[in-house]
């Protein structure tokens, strides 16, 4: 193909290529204006067109692209400003600010301006790779290898953009495939075709083995999950990682494991760390209301309406620079802070949802000391419940979309028709979620919400997959449909009990892995009561606390989605939780199951194993695209030991490669045309070949001929920026 027609054909079909999962990546990830990725793309691959045909211009061409990069990031972000010095500075800053925050670990998910530049970066970095170099594998790879993670890890339907995207890159590889045609292409379109015509019917022949896939290897790609296994993606895009997010506005889609230490515990007992709830449900997560703050306190209580008449509880808390919440647990928290100290600290609390600020500024709050009150009550009080709570409280708490749809109401008056007590209500409803075999528990296949499907709904009725965001909010819904104020609180579980720390307390690391969501119902007289209806998450009182070995011996224990034994499991949590009348849900110590392991990752093997693969990829990446100049230093050093002979042949190997020969040609024919290309070799290639051929066939004896083939090798690195193009 002559190269007038294969530049334009690579560029047209690179852009088609890398759109295809670049629509998908902005739709997951909610791109404000996603149309301008795409016209980046289209004007990345017209530049880079430009460049390979000009390639001494390159002096104008990278100017281009750092503009073309800055007007696509101002097109997506204007931050309302003209495009000015100004701007420059405040999308600096907030870039910055966003892969600082990304870094230390204070948000869950990549931001989303980081994301985009790192994305457009990446686009550039492909299409010179394919256009311009015409080394198309990476981008391949990365197209094919993101639209089938999106498919595989996030349930979404992207068979048919992968099965296109094969197609495109079958283009790229037959624009670049060597002219001379034999049988072998013949069945490599053969397979081609096979894979386009299997992906577009694969939705209607395979769905159902496909889905029983997807349910059996659950256990086994959660189990990765929490090793880290997919940690790759979480650092390249932005997918969701466990731990506390400021934004709950849109709930659902796959989440990875992050295992990084949120913070440390001196206590007694483990227990739910609760750090925040919510109100407002939208019918696709809970928005956060701003309710009135108090200033400087001592004692805060979450929320119960009498005082605790437990014994007091030490317990200190070690906390990372950049947390702006306090963890407490169910009960009444007070600590000795001076006046000085809340002003230099800045601590603040919203008792309306138990949330308790602290300052990130100046003087970060990074270790404090309080007692702990949980609050104790029998499951017999919560039975003889049966005043109202206020009108207030009630019309705030039984809020819901004027969208929800009905069938949500009609499931759960149909489960709740033989209780007569709002605790029975409460209590069926945690049973059908926690212990019905409809649910399966999982975090790489909870699937996105479609844009018109209400969040609880789409759940209840469809994925019926999820973890405990889904579990937890489809709860506190079905709750508010029967008229019972609910609300989502997060936090996080009880975490890994380590060594002693002496006077009966120990030592507990709590995760961003160990970040957890569950629904608190209010009771009239009693307060605001946690049930937990997340698979595998025990109430306080019914295991014992994990030591760090038998938290290890957990994880190699069967999954909870393993029916049986989730049943099993279930079950005894269940008779236990009536049984046990000392504590309720509510100061819920959660002692995980199999479902969720704990992985501890320390940073310096963690760092150490990114550097070394980072060092390994580049080296991979680097052996892949300079394969033919390596190959001809390894020629070159080995014209020491073998017969001349075998040298020319190898290296005409090395020609054939780059400008393959035709079944008709001489080698005579061949060594002219291999000069004629490339005129830095001075005709050397055809001398050499008349020695061959002499020492060969007329059994000459030449002793210049490794001396040629030296010549040859020099010329050729002397000139290999020539040669390349």
């Amino acid at each position: 193909m002559p190269r007038w027609l294969k530049i334009p054909l690579l560029a047209i079909i690179n852009t088609a290529m890398l759109a295809i999962p670049l629509i998908t990546y902005t739709t997951v990830n909610e791109f404000s204006h996603p149309q301008m990725m795409l016209i980046y793309l289209i004007v990345i691959n017209g530049l880079v067109f430009g460049h390979t045909h000009r390639p001494q211009w390159r002096w104008v061409w990278w100017p281009l692209y750092l503009v073309s990069l800055i007007a696509a990031c101002y097109a997506s972000y204007p931050l309302k400003h003209l495009f000015s010095l100004t701007w420059g500075q405040r999308f600096v800053t907030q870039l910055i600010q966003q892969t600082q925050a990304f870094r230390a670990g204070s948000t869950t998910t990549m931001p989303v301006l980081l994301s985009m530049v790192l994305i457009m970066i990446l686009v550039l970095g492909l299409t010179l790779l394919t256009v311009h170099w015409q080394q198309p594998v990476l981008g391949i790879v990365v197209s094919i290898g993101y639209l089938l993670a999106v498919t595989l890890f996030a349930t979404r339907n992207e068979v048919i953009p992968l099965t296109l995207t094969i197609a495109l890159a079958g283009g790229i590889v037959s624009v670049l495939s060597p002219p001379n045609w034999h049988w072998g292409h013949l069945g490599y379109y053969a397979l081609l075709a096979m894979v386009l015509v299997g992906g577009a019917t694969v939705n209607t022949w395979a769905k159902q083995p496909l889905s029983q896939l997807a349910q059996a290897t659950v256990t086994w790609r959660n189990q990765l999950s929490s090793l880290g296994f997919y940690n790759f993606l979480t650092q390249s895009s932005a997918a969701k990682k466990t731990g506390i997010s400021e934004d709950t506005a849109t709930l659902g889609g796959a989440i990875q494991d992050d295992n990084s230490v949120a913070f440390k515990a001196v206590a007694t007992t483990n227990h739910y760390w609760r750090v925040d709830t919510r109100a407002d449900y939208s019918g696709k997560g809970w928005a956060v209301t701003d309710d009135e703050t108090t200033r400087k306190p001592t004692t805060t209580t979450s929320g119960f309406v009498a005082k605790p008449t437990t014994k007091r509880q030490a317990v200190k808390l070690t906390l990372p620079k950049f947390l702006t919440y306090l963890p407490v647990g169910y009960g009444q928290t007070t600590w000795a802070v001076s006046a000085a100290q809340q002003r230099r600290i800045g601590v603040s609390y919203t008792p309306a949802r138990g949330r308790i600020y602290l300052n990130t500024g100046k003087h970060p709050l990074t270790t404090i000391q309080y007692t702990y009150q949980p609050q104790r009550f029998t499951a017999a009080q919560l039975k003889a419940v049966t005043a109202k709570a206020s009108t207030n409280l009630t019309k705030t708490n039984t809020q819901l979309p004027s969208k929800l749809p009905a069938r949500v109401k009609r499931l759960s008056q149909k489960l709740t028709r033989q209780q007569t007590t709002q605790y029975g209500r409460v209590q069926a409803l945690v049973h059908y979620l926690k212990q019905s075999d409809t649910f399966t528990y999982t975090k790489m296949d909870t699937p996105t919400t479609p844009a018109k499907r209400d969040y609880v709904d789409y759940f209840l009725f469809t994925s019926h997959r999820g973890y405990c965001d889904n579990f937890s909010t489809t709860l506190v819904v079905m709750l508010r449909s029967l008229g019972i104020p609910a609300r989502w609180a997060h936090g996080f579980s009880g975490g890994t009990r380590g060594k002693t720390a002496g006077n009966g307390q120990y030592h507990y690391q709590i995760l961003n892995s160990d970040a957890h969501s569950w629904a608190e119902v209010y009771f009239a007289g009693i307060g605001w009561v946690p049930f937990d209806p997340t698979p595998g998450y025990q109430n306080p009182g019914t295991k014992h606390t994990q030591t760090k070995a038998a938290a290890k011996t957990q994880q190699t224990k069967t999954s909870s989605t393993s029916r049986s034994q989730s049943a099993t499991t279930k079950s005894s949590s269940s008779t236990r939780n009536q049984a046990s009348t000392q504590q309720s849900s509510s100061s819920s110590q959660a002692s995980k199951s199999s479902t969720t392991p704990k992985t501890v990752v320390h940073l310096s093997t963690s760092l150490r194993r990114r550097i070394i693969g980072g060092l390994l990829l580049l080296l991979l990446l680097g052996s892949w695209f300079g394969r033919d100049w390596l190959l001809l230093i390894g020629l070159s050093l080995s014209f020491q030991f073998i017969k001349p002979t075998r040298g020319y042949r190898w290296l005409t190997w090395w020609f054939n490669r780059r400008l393959p020969r035709r079944s008709s040609e001489s080698l005579t024919d061949y060594a002219a045309t291999v000069d004629q290309v490339w005129p830095q070799l001075n005709g050397q290639f055809q001398t050499t070949t008349t020695h061959y051929l002499a020492q060969t066939f007329g059994h000459q004896t030449d002793t210049t001929l490794n001396r040629d083939l030296q010549q040859i090798v020099k010329a050729l690195r002397k000139n290999r920026q020539q040669i390349a193009h």
